[in-house]
């Protein structure tokens, strides 16, 4: 009878080793700490790296592109183009605003659903109120923006037109823009020639908006909101507890 003779341990091991190895290298690659690179006033290091960086450099899902020629760190979302103004590799938070309410130009509101441009379940950036505590969500008012067909004469419409007086292609024949409250503003309170074009946006502020001037909630929009890529306490951001519609 023939006896079945198997390696040594150590050399069982050295396989395995031998084995995990490259997938090991490429996983230390993927995530390499290049040291610190600058765009304008904001450090970039890992887990953020820039597009012109080795591919070796930091996580390519936190990739950032440097606008030289504006001297900006911006990224694109689904349908939002954001500027970084800080990072805080402290406590894992950094500070963004929507880029055309940055550079005072004639550009339109912000349009699409927060929810869906930091997708709450995707656990890369989120918006760090999520995690934090009430205090910080209290800082932030959230606005719904309408396109009208017609213009609405309620005290409950800010317009959100910031050159409306300007010939320019950006505004449509027929279309009147607006702001509306977030936490106010109820179904029955949307005019019939309206279409919500963004819902959810974050300015920080605790008053109604409709004490505001329309240049007054630019220039909150512009001071930006924070976000995370952490959650230290494992928070489940898909459940119902911090669903969106409960917010």
């Amino acid at each position: 009878m023939l006896k079945l003779e198997l390696p040594p341990l150590s050399s069982l091991i050295l396989i395995f080793l031998l084995f995990l190895s490259p997938q090991s290298s490429i996983s230390r690659t993927l995530t390499k700490r290049c040291g610190v690179t600058q765009c304008g006033n904001v450090n970039i290091s890992h887990p953020f790296r820039l597009k012109t960086q080795p591919p070796e450099c930091g996580d390519r899902r936190f990739e950032l592109d440097c606008e030289a020629d504006i001297n900006q760190l911006t990224f694109y979302r689904r349908y939002n183009k954001f500027q970084v103004h800080e990072i805080f590799y402290e406590n894992s938070t950094l500070t963004v605003s929507y880029q055309n309410q940055v550079t005072g130009n004639c550009s339109l509101p912000p349009t699409g659903r927060f929810n869906e441009d930091f997708f709450f379940c995707e656990k890369l950036l989120f918006p760090a109120w999520l995690i934090d505590d009430e205090k910080l969500r209290d800082r932030y008012r959230f606005l719904y923006i309408v396109n009208c067909t017609s213009p609405v004469n309620s005290s409950i419409y800010v317009g959100a037109d910031r050159c409306r007086n300007r010939s320019s292609d950006s505004f449509p024949t027929g279309s009147f823009f607006y702001f509306l409250d977030w936490d106010t503003t109820f179904p029955r309170d949307f005019d019939q020639s309206c279409t919500v074009v963004a819902d959810w946006i974050p300015i920080k502020g605790k008053k109604n908006i409709t004490a505001f001037s329309t240049a007054e909630i630019y220039e909150k929009l512009s001071m930006g909101f924070e976000l995370t890529w952490s959650n230290p306490q494992g928070q489940d951001l898909c459940s119902g507890k911090l669903s969106f519609t409960q917010m």
